[in-house]
């Protein structure tokens, strides 16, 4: 996060701010609005909010949502990111074939050093699994 001066200001969070409209990224400025209003009141720097990219849109009536959290392979090479990037189908997966949806595709983006920088599934409760992905990446997990 980067840091700028206080000044009078005025703090928006969620979809009115005309950024990502998504609450789980809503709920993460919230928690950035509220340090920043009390450092502005103090006369503190701010925070910049730097939320990690999550989309979710749903597709074929909702049985393969599509999932984007953090980097792509594209934007993580566009930014200078040596990655390796890890693909497999919903119909390699055992739990998958199981509940008998086997069409779909995900893939994980990896930094050199093990770091997950991203993750993007077209498959069954790829919408489930994207908070628990955007947790991973912001944490800066090591997939090892």
């Amino acid at each position: 996060m980067t840091s700028t001066p206080a000044k009078k200001h005025v703090f928006v969070v969620g979809d009115v701010n005309g950024r990502e409209p998504i609450v789980h990224v809503g709920k993460h400025q919230t928690k950035t609005a509220a340090t920043n209003i009390q450092a502005h009141r103090t006369g503190k720097l701010l925070e910049t909010h730097q939320p990690v990219h999550h989309h979710v849109i749903f597709s074929t009536l909702g049985r393969l949502p599509f999932v984007r959290v953090g980097y792509s392979e594209e934007s993580a090479t566009a930014a200078g990111i040596e990655d390796v990037t890890v693909d497999t189908t919903a119909a390699d997966d055992g739990i998958v074939k199981a509940k008998d949806v086997p069409e779909g595709r995900a893939r994980l983006v990896v930094g050199t050093g093990g770091t997950l920088l991203g993750y993007q599934g077209l498959h069954y409760h790829a919408d489930a699994m994207a908070k628990t992905m955007q947790l991973a990446v912001e944490m800066e997990l090591n997939v090892r």
